[in-house]
Parts: C-alpha cells; structure tokens; sequence
C-alpha cells in the first residue's frame, strides 16, 4: 500500500512539474538548502561559550519544526498531491489510508531538504568530540525528529481543516497565523538582545526551554550517551517515537472524519440589501459584501490582514517604541489589498455568468470596488483614530490624511487590475474540500500588490515633503480618486476583451494559446529547445539569460531598499521615533540619514521599474513575433 502510494505521488509529481510549477520547486529547494547549510555551519563552528553551539541548533531547530507546524497556516494546507477524498469509495480503513499517506509524505524535497537541515545534530555531536556512540545516536534522533516534523504537519493540517468550518475557527487560524508572520516580520525589535546572547551566550531559562521542546530532544538525547548515560539517551528517543506515532494516530483519526463529514461551508450571515441594490452596480457591491460575510477564505484572509497589522504595530512596544501605532490602519488597508489580489481566482468558473450578461464587465469590476471600500476604509479609519488618540501623536494628521485617501484608492485599483492581468486558478467554492487552506497562497502575487499599492501613495508622501502642508492631502485625495477610476477602466476592458480565455484558464489551470492556420510557408525549425511555459507566457525566452536573472532577482527582492531600508526609516524620522536595529540610514550622521532613505527608496522604485519594464518589453516582442507567423487572408 504504501509503496503504491509512493509511486502514484512520484506519477503525479512527474507529470504536472510544468515550468512555472519547476520553477517554484528548485527556488524553494535552494532556499531551504541554503538555510539547512547555515544549520551546519553553525553547528561546526567555534564558539566562546561551550553551551552556545547547542543552544543555538536548539534554536534553528525549533525554528525549523515551527515552520512544519505553522506552513499549512502561512503557505496553504500542506502536501496535497495525493488527496484522502480521492481513496473515499476504496475499501481501505483510515488508519490503513493515513499509513500510506504519511509514507508518501516523506518523499518530496521539503523532507529532504529538512533530513540535511537536522544532520546538523550529528555534525555537532563529531565536533565536539562526543564520540562515535553519540554521532550513532544523533543519526537516530535525525530520523526521528523528520518523521514527528513531517507527521505533525499532517495532524496540523488536519485540524485546521476540522477547526474552519466555523467562523470562529478560521478567526483562530488567522489569528497564529498572523501572529507568526509579523513575529518573523518585526524580528528587528530582538536584534539587540541576539547580539548580547550571541557573546556571553543565552539565559538558563531560554536554553532549559529549548531543550524541553520536542524540536530539542534531539540535542538531549546526544548528550545523554556522550555522558554515558544509556537510559536516558533511550528514554529520549522512545519518546520522539511515542510522539511521532500519536501524531500519526491523531491525523488517522481526523481522516476519518475529514471523509465522513460534508465539506466547509460558513453558516450564512443574514444581510438584507433592501432598497438600494436595484442598480447593477449596487447588485455586485450587495454580492460581494455577502461574500465577504459569508466565505470562510476571505473571512480568515480578512482577520489574518487585522491580526497582522495589530500584531505587527504593538509588538515594538516590547522595546518601548510606539511609531508604528498611528500607522495601524495603513497596515491593514495594504494587508486586505494584498489579500485582494485574486478575486476572481477565488470566483472560480463562476465568471461563465458574467460572460451571458453583455457589458457587464464594466458593473463587476466597479461593484468589486466599492465593496473593497466599505469593508477596508472603514476599519482603516477606526485603526487609524484609535492609535492616534492613544499615542496622542496628533501632528501626524497631516501625513495620516496624505497617505490613507491614495492607499485606499490605489489599493481599490490594483486589487481588481491584478486579479483580472494575473490571477491564480483555485479550486472552485463549491468544490472545496475539508481542508480550506488546500488552495495555497501565491506569495508572488501578495507581494507584487504590497509594493504597487504602497507605490500608488509615493505621490502624496513626496507632495507632502516638498510641498506646503495642504498639497499632501490635496494629492493623495485626487491622486488615489484618479487611481481608482483609471485602473479600475483598465480592469473592466481587460476583462470584457478576455473573459472567456480568464474562465478557460480558471477552469483547466492551463494558459490558453491561441490557435491559428496553417501559414502557407514553413518556417525553418529552430534547434533551439522549446521554452518553458512560463517564460514563453512572459516572453522572456527572448531574454538573454543575464536579462532573465535581473527581472526575477528585481521583482523579488525590490521590497528590501523600498520597503525594509526605505520607507520604515522614513516614517521613524518623520516621527522623531527612531530606533537604529538593522536600519542602514539610521546609523548615519544625521545630514546623511534622509539622502541614504532617498537614495533607498529610489533604488527599490528602480528595481522594480526596470524589471517590470524588461519583462513588459520582451512580452510585447513575443507577442509581436507571434502575429508576425500569422498569414495574412483577405
């Protein structure tokens, strides 16, 4: 069983690795190697304190075990390649079924890459000259703390799939979920307190919780035979067993249930439109407020966004810094944009209706609008309010009133643009198994509405630097009115002049190309290998390799001058809360430090302009080559 089972995901691996899917898959392959290489480096090298090597995979390795934990929250719900509702008319028992899963589970890169993060234990144990008993027992521990990481995952996706079908549930994923994220986010705040550990080593009371933690038994148990003491050393990895196969019995039992029971759907919310939904503007915008009440996804998406903004500006107050208090709301408004960003993703095929209604486009993508500004601005403008008042930083107002009117409109704009230009096919609501988070979450997509939702508020916050006091609210109020209704128009004739290529790819998940006739001459074939999907769908096949690079390095990491080292020290010296941390400008002397977030935020704008220049250029070349292939008829 659980051979065939390994096969069948090696089948289904194999034969959906496409290039943008590939792509993915060797990124985060890298990613993951280069901080299980980070693990081992650690553990082999010198330290002035004897506890410190240990207390430092202790650390990693905690990280490392949070992340399995915590990714089905973040990332989606887990590995899915195999799903259980696929065996439900099979004569198979659940814990038979959650046996051969949890073995096709351990056959991926996320184990393999985790197996070389953990082998940092035995490299500690063979450089401190613990002996080879203990390097025997390190290896054991290894493959004990894989199998209860990779176990506890399931049991974790499997409870969050029982825990949301409930609003309350979902509230509660979103919630940790949040948490984390702004946790690993707003890490800064602890740099000062790392590097002081880092030299005279940490508490006995953070080392003694570290090794208490499942992710540290390992370290305990090889410690144990480096002393001599077998029972111990025993105990410890029995209890690794123990907790690997309770995981194991915990998920089989929620299989059971997850096959049993009917699929997640949200207790309707009773809202009556009234009056006033008569127009089929108002239809959509009633529509899309029910949605937004009544769908557990976007409900969590909506905590996860308010969770996050809250977690994110209070959590500096640890360290005595209340900047990013008043600035609350911002938060939240770019977070519910970025959540935003696939609208119609989320729809599914439910775009064929929009298709028989002619000219509808146009009320859809106005009514989706609307709706996003009585769910965002709302909220945004308590959250602002409130911190302001509790902080009592009243001279921000004028900056409050610059940035919010054009986040909020810009952020209506692009939501609906991105959705339309670059949306992400998901499995249909009604088809939605017990496991809600199984559609995952595009991170390129998130981060790409971030930035060009902060981008649209650069107007106003510069009108305000370098004009008089009324320009920035004057600016930000028309440039975000102007900004809505421009790429809201662009939207809705993008969507009218391609919906039905958006359904086709919403429903097979496949960009659709376009067919045509048999030209009357044969172009000479090329030698050259076919490009990869996804490249030839951006048209960067027609890049040179060193112009591919540049467009997915700037896309990608544009956010770290324009975001981290740009416009964060921006608002602490707007504010005259400053904190130094890990911020380049601030460590400045004081004539340099606006020249240096300037010249920061200049960069990240830079990056991402030309690499989204590149890539635009490259497609419109490729598009222009392929209607050059087209014969022309009368």
């Amino acid at each position: 069983m659980a051979v065939l089972l390994i096969r069948m995901k090696l089948a289904v691996l194999r034969n959906s690795m496409n290039g943008r899917r590939a792509g993915r898959l060797v990124t985060g392959a890298v990613a993951g190697l280069t901080l299980a290489a980070g693990l081992i480096l650690l553990a082999g090298r010198d330290y002035p304190v004897a506890s410190l090597r240990f207390d430092l995979l202790g650390a990693g390795f905690a990280l490392w075990t949070a992340g399995w934990l915590l990714g089905p929250a973040l990332f989606g719900g887990g590995d899915e390649t195999l799903r259980p509702e696929q065996f439900s008319l099979l004569p198979l028992t659940p814990r038979r079924l959650a046996a051969g899963l949890a073995a096709s589970s351990f056959v991926g890169v996320g184990p393999l890459v985790t197996l070389v993060a953990f082998s940092a234990l035995v490299v500690a144990s063979v450089k401190t000259g613990l002996g080879a008993a203990a390097a025997v027992v390190g290896l054991l521990a290894v493959a004990l703390q894989l199998s209860v990481c990779v176990l506890a995952s399931r049991l974790i996706t499997a409870v969050l799939g029982q825990v949301m079908r409930s609003k309350v549930g979902a509230a509660l994923a979103a919630l940790v979920s949040a948490a984390i994220l702004a946790g690993l986010h707003s890490s800064w705040v602890l740099s000062p307190l790392a590097q002081t550990a880092l030299r005279t080593g940490f508490p006995d009371s953070f080392s003694a919780w570290l090794t208490a933690l499942p992710s540290g038994w390992g370290l305990l148990a090889v410690r144990a035979a480096a002393q001599g003491n077998w029972p111990a050393a025993a105990a410890v990895l029995a209890g690794l067993a123990a907790l690997g196969l309770l995981c194991w019995y915990g998920w089989a039992s929620l299989l059971k249930r997850r096959l049993a029971t009917r699929r997640a759907s949200g207790r309707p919310a009773r809202m009556s439109s009234g009056d006033w939904a008569r127009g089929p503007v108002t239809a959509v915008v009633a529509r899309e407020l029910r949605t937004w009440s009544r769908d557990l996804l976007r409900f969590h998406y909506l905590v996860f966004a308010l969770c996050y903004a809250l977690v994110f500006c209070l959590l500096p107050l640890t360290v005595g810094a209340s900047i990013f208090l008043p600035w609350t709301g911002l938060v939240f408004a770019l977070w519910v944009a970025a959540i935003s960003a696939n609208l119609y993703g989320e729809d599914g095929t439910e775009l064929w209706g929009k298709l028989m209604v002619a000219g509808s486009a146009r009320h859809d993508v106005r009514g989706r609008q609307l709706a996003w500004l009585l769910v965002t601005a709302p909220a945004t403008l308590v959250l602002t309010i409130a911190m302001v008042v509790f902080t009592g930083e009243y001279s921000l107002w004028p900056w409050l009133a610059t940035v919010l009117p054009a986040l909020l409109g810009g952020g209506a704009g692009v939501t609906v643009l991105v959705s339309v230009l670059r949306p992400v096919p998901m499995t249909d609501p009604r088809l939605r198994g017990g496991n809600l988070l199984e559609s995952g979450t595009d991170f390129a997509q998130v981060l790409m509405v971030l930035i060009l939702s902060a981008a649209t508020a650069a107007p106003a916050y510069f009108a305000a630097r370098l004009g008089p006091v009324w320009a920035g609210p004057v600016v930000g109020s028309a440039g975000g009115i102007l900004l809505a209704w421009l790429l809201g128009r662009w939207a809705a004739a993008k969507l009218e002049s391609s919906a039905p290529e958006l359904l086709l790819y919403l429903r097979t998940g496949v960009s659709p190309r376009r067919k045509r006739p048999a030209p009357a001459w044969k172009p000479q074939r090329s030698s050259l290998p076919k490009p990869e999907p996804h490249l030839e769908k951006l048209g960067l096949h027609l890049a040179p390799n060193g112009q591919r690079v540049y467009v997915v390095a700037s896309l990608v990491l544009c956010w770290v001058p324009l975001a981290a080292q740009g416009i964060l020290p921006a608002l602490m010296l707007t504010t005259g809360q400053i904190t130094p941390s890990w911020f380049l400008a601030l460590h400045l002397p004081q004539h340099l430090q606006w020249p240096a977030v300037t010249a920061m935020i200049c960069l990240g704008l830079t990056m991402l302009a030309t690499g989204l220049g590149i890539g635009l250029h490259y497609r419109a070349k490729s598009r222009r080559a392929a209607g050059e292939l087209e014969p022309t008829t009368r």
